[in-house]
């Protein structure tokens, strides 16, 4: 039998961006496999064979598996997928497992540098579509919706020599865990969300307010209360150029308002803030998301972005200016709501603890932030 063979996620992200995936074999239960599978900027071949069903049976499926391309072998922790490789190399088929399986798969991270004045970082969490910022000019910087791992962000700042003196959330996540207080709390630096998203909260924070301005170096952000997503929900405007939306505006959705139980008034807000709280905006400005539907979002350079134009333009919500219409569209427009978000709001605001694993079990799957279009025309696979 062949010496194992495997391939880190970091090796991974850069074959499905170069799209040199040739072949994925998936050993999950269907469940898991449906509710969440490696995905990259085009198709590629995926099978799924649940472990317990392969392990023993391997010869009555290998018809199933290409002969001249590499399979990539993939499972919850590591061990499957290296085992199966194993198994398919002695077969004579080129495989490789994925290290650490989903696992490692949920908590890798990439940085890509989205702006030079000032410097603007993304940090994107490709497994989730969380995407963390870091805002750096002069010696000092701010953290943007920091995901729970806050390693990446640390050694960005470290790298550039800065120091961090504020962290922000633009709103009370509820489909994965904030970073944010535990960032600020090591930087020694305030940590700020607007108090609407704050009831109930057992930890420390500033408030943020509508109007408020700060100043980071030579840059100026300027805070606008954008709710809807949620009720505090807020953006930060950059230099009067970068708008950081959180999940209230994404480059192929807009946030659902009904995370909270309260999809009828939330609507409004949202509503309201779209069509009058950000009118003022000019159609140049660049939206930064915290969240992505999928790595097709991002550009050739990695980044995810958009523009207001552009989500003015392309994105159906917009194109509802009466509120009746805007608010039943919403309605019809609903994912799933997800048992677990519930539960991490909690814990966002301090308010139930949990061990690592748990912490980890809460953030399984795809986040489910954004609502759908009602044509299709404008899903990530469609653009």
């Amino acid at each position: 039998m062949s010496e194992d063979k495997t391939i880190s996620a970091q090796e991974l992200k850069r074959k499905l961006d170069a799209g040199q995936v040739g072949f994925l074999f998936d050993l999950r239960n269907e469940d898991e496999f449906k509710a969440w599978r490696i995905e990259g900027r085009s198709d590629f071949p995926v099978l799924n064979i649940p472990q317990e069903a392969f392990v023993g049976e391997e010869e009555l499926h290998l018809e199933k598996f290409p002969k001249d391309r590499q399979i990539i072998t993939v499972c919850a922790h590591g061990d499957a997928a290296r085992y199966a490789a194993d198994q398919l190399r002695g077969f004579g088929l080129s495989a490789a497992g994925l290290e650490g399986g989903m696992d490692a798969w949920s908590e890798f991270y990439e940085a890509r540098r989205a702006a030079d004045d000032p410097i603007i970082y993304q940090v994107y969490r490709v497994a989730r579509g969380c995407i963390s910022y870091l805002i750096a000019s002069g010696k000092e910087a701010v953290v943007i919706d920091a995901a729970r791992h806050t390693d990446r962000i640390e050694e960005l700042a470290a790298s550039l020599k800065v120091r961090i003196v504020g962290v922000f959330d633009t709103h009370l996540h509820a489909d994965h865990i904030s970073g944010g207080p535990a960032l600020a709390e090591k930087a020694g630096a305030p940590y700020r969300l607007h108090p609407d998203d704050a009831g109930g909260a057992a930890l420390r924070f500033v408030p943020l307010a509508d109007g408020q301005s700060f100043t980071l170096g030579a840059c100026v952000i300027d805070v606008i209360h954008s709710p809807g997503h949620t009720p505090g929900s807020t953006s930060l405007l950059v230099n009067g150029t970068y708008l950081f939306t959180g999940d209230t505006i994404m480059k192929t959705a807009i946030g659902r308002p009904d995370l909270g139980g309260m999809a009828g008034a939330w609507s409004a807000m949202l509503h309201d803030t779209l069509f009058r709280r950000f009118k003022h905006l000019d159609d140049a400005v660049i939206v930064l998301p915290s969240h992505a539907a999928s790595s097709r979002e991002q550009d050739e350079r990695g980044v995810n972005h958009t523009t207001l134009g552009a989500a003015r333009r392309e994105l159906d919500l917009y194109q509802l200016r009466d509120e009746a219409a805007f608010t039943a569209r919403v309605s019809t427009s609903l994912p799933e709501n997800p048992q677990q978000y519930q539960q991490i709001r909690q814990v966002n605001l301090g308010a139930l603890r949990h061990d690592e694993p748990k912490l980890k079990e809460l953030e399984i799957g795809k986040n489910l932030c954004g609502m759908a279009a009602q044509d299709g025309s404008r899903t990530p696979e469609n653009r």
